[in-house]
């Protein structure tokens, strides 16, 4: 998970610390959540991002 959000991120253009303001978190849990160290966040939130980065949440949470 934590290694295709960070590439979408950065194919959509965003540094981290933007896109942990238009997600409404900090840019260290966004970091957590790229490194792995950070797992299991919440459906609203991966809605959330799917939404932001236009991938469907099955693809970027779900899918090896």
């Amino acid at each position: 998970m934590g290694l295709k959000l960070k590439i979408r991120r950065i194919e959509r253009g965003f540094k981290q610390g933007e896109l942990a303001l238009e997600l409404g978190i900090s840019r260290y849990y966004l970091s957590a959540l790229e490194r792995g160290k950070a797992k299991n966040p919440s459906v609203e939130l991966m809605k959330k991002i799917s939404k932001v980065l236009q991938v469907p949440v099955q693809e970027l949470f779900f899918e090896d």
